[in-house]
């Protein structure tokens, strides 16, 4: 923590400024380090509302469909709700280690949120932390306009992943939508994704030469590792989260499935398209079933 006290201090300075520069534009009584943001608040220009663990800035326009409809302090996580249809996005931006909480995206399509036992953390279905013992988010901008809600976690680097491969800060950028009753996800940059295995999760996987790959996964399924090359589709039958499925240009996914009990979830991983194939960035868009189980 000593190391981080410097730039924490410079951080909340520029927060100070930031506010200033706002405060004629913004509706609300909402600043850096103010966490009383009302649920309708309009946030014009973004503004920083958190610096650690990560820095933190929202913004949110009048015409937004979405709202923030929690505001965690002790937890570090956001609640951002779909108003018309009742979706919402359970968000985490620090790490486990102060409530057993993983970064990262938990929708909620009527079930409850798309989150598992991880290693004894609650981790949701879209997960950024590549290298959990030394990738942590930094920085996190959480954008409301319209249809749309983005948010985007960066920090790490490259290198912690693959070495060598520079010292850019790991990203997931994703875009929320609901479309026709249906929750919709574009993301770009490097994550997980986490689905349940209990009781039972069947994937079905369509390569670029148009052939088919299918898994079923299980509490009782024997721990491994197996890598796809060239996938474009990914369909997901989740006992627990219902259906979903994703478009993706990744060059290797990985299935990562351990028997520990400790994990009711497996993974589909995209870090060795990085290690393996040099792909830094991959892009996916996901498709939610209208109603969840």
């Amino acid at each position: 923590m000593r190391t981080r006290a410097l730039p924490i201090a410079r951080r909340t300075i520029a927060a100070v400024a930031v506010l200033a520069a706002t405060a004629a534009t913004t509706s609300a009584q909402a600043g850096p380090l103010d966490r009383r943001i009302t649920p309708t608040a309009v946030v014009p220009r973004p503004i920083v509302v958190d610096v650690a663990p990560a820095e933190l800035t929202y913004s949110r326009q009048a015409r937004s469909e979405w709202q923030l409809t929690q505001f965690d302090r002790a937890g570090n996580a956001i609640l951002a709700t779909h108003v018309p249809s009742g979706i919402s996005l359970a968000i985490d931006y620090d790490d486990p280690a102060d409530d057993r909480h993983a970064a990262g995206i938990a929708p909620d399509t009527g079930c409850g949120p798309m989150e598992g036992r991880f290693w004894g953390s609650t981790t949701p279905l879209l997960y950024p932390i590549l290298e959990p013992d030394t990738h942590v988010i930094e920085d996190v901008t959480i954008a409301m306009d319209g249809a749309e809600i983005r948010v985007r976690m960066a920090g790490g680097a490259y290198d912690l992943v693959e070495p060598g491969a520079g010292a850019e800060p790991l990203y997931m950028d994703a875009t929320f939508t609901v479309e026709d009753g249906r929750l919709r996800a574009h993301t770009t940059g490097l994550h997980y994704v986490l689905p349940s295995k209990d009781p039972a999760t069947t994937v079905g996987l369509t390569l670029a030469d148009g052939s088919r790959v299918t898994r079923t996964f299980t509490m009782a399924s024997p721990t491994g590792r197996e890598y796809v090359d060239d996938v474009r589709r990914v369909d997901v039958s989740d006992g627990r989260y219902g259906d979903f499925s994703w478009t993706t240009d990744i060059q290797r996914l990985q299935f990562d499935l351990n028997t520990n009990p400790l994990l009711d979830v497996f993974e589909i991983d995209a870090d060795h398209t990085l290690k393996d194939r040099g792909q830094r960035v991959v892009t996916n868009d996901f498709t939610f079933a209208p109603a969840c189980g």
